[in-house]
């Protein structure tokens, strides 16, 4: 693991994350800050979710995935 020194992280409302234990798809419905305390929650078909809690989905390419073995190749 190494250390980074900036990050940048776009997030929208639509957008589809993958959130909990089984990565299960979820999409963002409401950004929230909390200037008292920085904290930034994501409101999602979910759920809530503070920011950091999720993974993002892989961008859907239909050529990639024709055949389901193929991600494993």
């Amino acid at each position: 693991m190494s250390t980074l020194k900036t990050i940048s992280l776009n997030l929208e409302i639509g957008q589809t994350i993958l959130v909990g234990k089984n990565r299960e798809p979820a999409t963002i419905t409401k950004i929230e800050f909390h200037e008292r305390s920085g904290e930034i929650s994501l409101n999602t078909t979910r759920g809530p979710r503070q920011a950091f809690t999720f993974a993002l989905a892989p961008e859907f390419d239909a050529e990639a995935w024709e055949n389901p073995a193929d991600k494993y190749r």
